[in-house]
């Protein structure tokens, strides 16, 4: 979709995401309604409209006179609340969001899936569940390596792309579910040496990470993209927390899993392949760039 005057409801606005996506949308001329459900007197300054996505009623005010939705409001990591209020917090409101941008005829949907429904954590758990497998087959990790959800968390975002592909052909409305990595900001990379002597304190996500600056770039090219129906693609930066090659340090701490295709030396695990292909997206940036 074009954006020349393009109006996009962001949700979860005051997030982390949420904030880089705004800037980004905004800086490439849309018109950018941001909302969220906590909202402090500087976002009310700065035009964040608070609404309860748990509420259908307010989904549907929140997304009225939007052309499209970029959606990223959701409890945003396993072990933030118990297991049965991420679950029926995050269907509920993904949705209601859904639903209200196919009542209201929007022309796109962006959302934040995970990267935990492609198996997360791998090896040991962030609030695994009793007897949940956390199973890696094979690297890199593709969207292929779907659905094993090993928490309520990535339960509920199993679940809401179920809901976002059914939704999508009633309504004939693109979504694009964007399975984000763990996100980074800038100042994050200061831990990063941390890692390097102890892999196994990051394998649960094969040593992934995004900055957030890609993420917003993410959402934007997912509203840009000439794309039907609903997908959903793995964003994660292009190389790994670690500072070995990835075929090294997946070897020692997974030596039974295949490694299935070639990657470059410090390449990243989790497949961005679809996501270029689809959507255009390559990463810009890297810890590298940050500690030397």
């Amino acid at each position: 979709m074009a954006n020349t005057q393009s109006r996009i409801c962001v949700t979860g606005a005051t997030g982390k995401a949420g904030r880089a996506a705004v800037r980004e949308l905004r800086e490439h001329g849309y018109q950018v309604v941001a909302t969220d459900a906590a909202v402090s007197r500087e976002d009310v300054a700065n035009d964040v409209l608070r609404a309860d996505l748990t509420d259908y009623g307010q989904a549907i005010e929140a997304l009225r006179g939007s052309d499209a939705v970029v959606h990223l409001a959701n409890i945003p990591a396993p072990g933030v609340s118990t297991p049965a209020v991420t679950f029926n917090a995050n269907v509920t409101m993904n949705f209601n969001v859904f639903h209200a941008a196919a009542a209201l005829g929007l022309r796109r949907v962006v959302w934040a899936s995970s990267e935990t429904t492609l198996g997360l954590p791998f090896g040991y758990g962030l609030e695994q569940e009793p007897g949940a497998p956390g199973e890696l087959r094979y690297a890199p990790v593709d969207e292929d390596h779907f659905p094993f959800p090993a928490s309520t968390y990535a339960l509920s975002k199993v679940a809401s792309e179920t809901i976002a592909e059914h939704i999508s052909r009633w309504s004939g409305i693109p979504f694009i579910g964007l399975r984000i990595s763990n996100i980074m900001e800038p100042g994050d990379y200061e831990r990063f040496p941390e890692y390097w002597a102890q892999p196994h304190s990051r394998k649960w996500n094969l040593w992934g990470y995004v900055d957030v600056r890609d993420v917003a770039a993410a959402c934007r090219l997912g509203l840009e993209a000439d794309v039907a129906g609903s997908d959903n693609v793995i964003i994660a930066a292009a190389d790994t927390v670690m500072n070995r090659p990835s075929r090294d340090v997946l070897a020692e701490v997974f030596p039974d899993v295949p490694l299935t295709a070639e990657i470059p030396e410090h390449g990243t695990l989790l497949a961005i392949d679809r996501a270029r292909q689809l959507l255009g997206y390559h990463p810009r940036h890297s810890w590298r760039d940050h500690i030397r």
